[in-house]
């Protein structure tokens, strides 16, 4: 296994990550609820499309099968970031987001005994302020081309 998924792709975040990975020649798989608009955003990338819903264990199961990690850029995380875990924990699949919230980070901490039992990462916001300026940087070197060109 050697695919990463990003999940919640077709939000402002994930939308991002997902044009800069396609940018670099890199092929994640893109997910989200929304099937049509993963399949429209991975069809201008040129990517594989899977949609699912996190209130679907069984689809959350079939749609991580055959990745290696998991980027989560669905928020809120409060909300999705347990189920994905659970999923993860369950696939021996890594697990990264992006979150900022707090009560996320406790709640995956917790579970740092259970996932290292399972040989499974799980990484919220692992430099966060680096991905966003990585990720924003083209933008802004295009908007000042004397100072970054």
């Amino acid at each position: 296994m050697t695919d990463i998924l990003f999940y919640g792709a077709t939000g402002y975040t994930g939308e991002l990550c997902a044009e800069h990975a396609a940018g670099r020649g890199l092929s994640p798989i893109l997910a989200g609820r929304n099937a049509d608009r993963v399949d429209r955003l991975a069809l201008r990338l040129g990517l594989e499309a899977r949609s699912f819903a996190l209130g679907d264990r069984a689809a959350i199961a079939a749609g991580l099968t055959g990745v290696s990690t998991v980027l989560n850029c669905a928020g809120p995380f409060s909300a999705t970031a347990r189920p994905m875990v659970e999923a993860c924990l369950a696939a021996g699949v890594h697990y990264v987001d992006v979150t900022g919230e707090i009560d996320v980070f406790e709640a995956l901490s917790a579970r740092d005994s259970e996932a290292r039992g399972r040989g499974v990462a799980l990484l919220p916001a692992p430099a966060l302020t680096s991905l966003r300026a990585t990720v924003s940087r083209p933008t802004s070197s295009a908007a000042c081309p004397a100072r970054h060109g």
